[in-house]
């Protein structure tokens, strides 16, 4: 999980994790799911890593955090290719897209759960669907700005 998440140095925050449960069984708390309950203080520590920005060396970060991305180019370029790229894609898609990324903390979890509800769908489904349509347009937003990034040349 914590190199996935690229938050810091993985055996250190992994090393937290586990100090911390081992306290908690110290102090004499009762946990029934071990698995589940390590899974749980790992999300913390990576929350508490992210907060703190954690700079990760270019050589610590997963090759999946490496993609080679085109030069900068000017922010209207850049809106300009997401446009183009997200009316390239059918209504059904795009309204999906758009509703799953709307509002913020518990008021994003309850409109997913209504969009979900909405479309008939099991969440995991939805959550699916959106990765999808999003890695379609990461896809089509690096094509376009490796065009205009060509253009420019």
């Amino acid at each position: 999980m914590f190199e996935w998440s690229a938050v810091g140095p993985a055996d250190e925050l992994a090393d937290e994790t586990f100090n911390r449960v081992a306290r908690r069984i110290d102090e004499g708390q009762n946990i029934e799911n071990l698995i589940a309950y390590i899974v749980g203080v790992a999300k913390i520590v990576c929350k508490e890593a992210r907060k703190k920005h954690l700079p990760v060396p270019l050589d610590d970060a997963p090759e999946s955090r490496l993609r080679i991305t085109p030069e900068p180019v000017e922010p209207d370029i850049r809106m300009q290719c997401f446009d183009k790229c997200l009316e390239g894609l059918s209504s059904e898609r795009r309204f999906l897209i758009v509703e799953y990324y709307q509002q913020e903390r518990r008021d994003k979890i309850d409109r997913r759960q209504k969009l979900a509800e909405r479309l008939g769908i099991p969440q995991n489904a939805l959550r699916i669907r959106a990765h999808r349509i999003r890695v379609a347009l990461e896809n089509c937003i690096t094509e376009c700005l490796e065009a205009a990034a060509g253009r420019n040349e």
